[in-house]
């Protein structure tokens, strides 16, 4: 990606710091020279003043904010592209508040048709649609702008992996939501960073196999992922337990993209090259198998899926740089590979959670948990769902 792009996606705030959270957690998948012109797209923002906090807050509540909460620290905990966190006090208790920043929502409708331009342009000459993967990219911000849906799926996550031992996901306080404000119970722990420096190994590999546990039955069990897979996210509880948050970026996926995917996921850590090519001809994103190399997408793919093909993994910085082979111009399957949207988020869970296990240093039977989650009756995550529409 050029610096002329860079700085046109730059342009998009917070369109552009989307961009660069999904590329931020991919440490030596990218070049070197590409990963430091985006760092920039990287960073968070300060936030907005405490003052139109309150005022939003009082719109969407209407109450005034001592009302409201017993306490509100003005100073927010997080800030992102959508939003911010602030921690509040209610009826005692600590709990999280995050407010939706005024006209975020019409940003990113303004940012699309630039995005829209930009994604012909990086598409030419391939067999990528450009333009389907900016709508997607579209309509999962939405969704995200809508903490209404939020709320709906952290409440639907929250059922469907309460049977894994130690994860937390945060109740939603229904009485202090909205389409525009998101209450929760706090969580109180340690974020990846300093749980990384301080942690044992024992605790760190604990957390490594509960994250993947919840990555890959959520695919694999549920058909949805959690698709914001990055460190922020994640919060490290005493007694080995992890916190879940932000479940604003959802996707399900439909049964013929979750079917294919499967059925090339299980040729790949099966080790079954003579079922391979037929399996990713189902997926429909080859439509000249004459000009795909079959070979070398077989060998991106043993890559991608290599901590389940054996029995015990190390997951390492090493092992994350090998990406940089198949990235690169010399990789022919770029122009020839029809990318579904589904495909991003799936790639995006995968991708964001072994950056997270490369940095705990994970290492463990993770074939045998994927296995495990494999040979699970599937069930739909949208299951009893009908009485929380709204939060």
């Amino acid at each position: 990606m050029g610096h002329a792009m860079v700085d046109e996606l730059d342009q998009m705030k917070g369109m552009a710091m989307k961009v660069g959270q999904i590329l931020s957690y991919m440490d030596g998948a990218l070049p070197p020279e590409t990963q430091v012109v985006l760092a920039r797209l990287q960073e968070g923002t300060a936030g907005v003043p405490f003052a139109v906090i309150t005022e939003v807050l009082e719109a969407e509540l209407g109450a005034s904010v001592s009302e409201l909460f017993d306490r509100v620290d003005p100073e927010p905990v997080a800030a992102a592209s959508i939003g911010q966190v602030h921690r509040a006090w209610w009826e005692g208790e600590p709990v999280a508040v995050k407010v939706r920043y005024p006209e975020v929502a019409a940003s990113f409708d303004d940012d699309v048709g630039r995005l829209h331009q930009l994604a012909r342009v990086a598409s030419a000459a391939t067999s990528v649609d450009g333009a389907a993967l900016v709508r997607e990219l579209h309509a999962r911000l939405r969704e995200e702008c809508d903490y209404t849906h939020e709320a709906r799926w952290q409440k639907r996550f929250g059922r469907a992996l309460s049977d894994i031992d130690g994860t937390v996901i945060p109740e939603v306080i229904a009485e202090r939501s909205t389409s525009a404000v998101l209450t929760t119970r706090w969580l109180e722990g340690r974020r990846l960073a300093d749980f990384q420096a301080t942690a044992t190994d024992a605790e760190r590999q604990r957390a490594a196999r509960l994250l993947a546990t919840v990555a890959w039955r959520s695919v694999l069990v549920h058909g949805a992922a959690q698709a914001d897979p990055h460190p922020g996210n994640f919060v490290f509880l005493p007694a080995g337990r992890v916190g879940l948050l932000d479940f604003g970026c959802v996707r399900v996926f439909d049964d013929p993209f979750w079917s294919s995917q499967v059925a090339v996921l299980r040729a790949v850590i099966a080790d079954a090259r003579s079922d391979f090519d037929d399996a990713v001809v189902a997926t429909g994103m080859v439509p000249r198998p004459s000009r795909f190399d079959f070979e070398t997408w077989w060998a991106q793919l043993r890559w991608q899926y290599r901590p389940y093909c054996t029995d015990t993994f190390r997951f390492t910085s090493a092992y994350m740089a090998e990406a940089r082979r198949f990235n690169g111009p010399g990789n022919s399957n770029m122009r020839h590979v029809a990318l579904p949207p589904a495909w991003i988020w799936w790639m995006r869970l995968v991708v964001g959670l072994h950056a997270v296990l490369t940095r705990l240093g994970a290492e463990g039977a993770y074939r045998g948990l994927i296995l495990e989650a494999l040979e699970t009756p599937r069930r739909s995550i949208r299951d009893g769902s009908t009485d929380e529409l709204t939060p």
